[in-house]
């Protein structure tokens, strides 16, 4: 199976207006678009930490692949976010042949700058305004999961659809 990155997003969408509307969540246009950016800074702050790779020197807890695999969705979940609420949804939607391009790249050498690759593209996509910042940062996102991280599209899209069924 190809991961249904046009599903998910939906998916990503009706669940927070579904929330929003829950719990009648209101906020400004712009003031939620900066909340979407500082949920994906998080996340994959999250993320990192999970992996720990940086942290030498120090005794590194054993992440299990679920708590990864967990992370990880929490980070699609908000660039998910960010692009709705950017009008950007066209950027996540990819060809099954472009996805099967990152899944063949190699693994990052470093995944210090991988990460902080990933987080300049995303201030230059928010300050900036730029697309094509957020395409650079959604494509190393999705290389970071598929090649980096070793998850394949059935895990991704089982995660992504089961979150919060547990």
């Amino acid at each position: 199976m190809t991961l249904d990155l046009a599903n998910l997003l939906q998916t990503s969408i009706q669940k927070r207006n579904q929330f929003n509307y829950e719990h009648q969540v209101a906020v400004r246009p712009e003031e939620g678009l900066r909340i979407a950016y500082v949920g994906l800074n998080v996340s994959l702050a999250q993320l990192a930490d999970l992996m720990g790779w940086f942290k030498l020197g120090e005794a590194k807890p054993a992440a299990r692949s679920e708590e990864l695999l967990k992370a990880y969705i929490g980070v699609l979940d908000h660039a998910f976010q960010v692009a709705a609420k950017q009008t950007w949804s066209h950027l996540i939607v990819m060809k099954p042949s472009d996805l099967d391009n990152l899944k063949n790249k190699r693994p990052a050498k470093s995944l210090s700058q991988q990460y902080l690759s990933i987080l300049h593209f995303i201030d230059q996509s928010y300050f900036d305004r730029q697309q094509m910042a957020f395409q650079h940062a959604w494509h190393l996102i999705l290389k970071l999961g598929f090649v980096d991280l070793g998850l394949t599209d059935d895990q991704i899209q089982t995660a992504y659809l089961n979150q919060g069924e547990s």
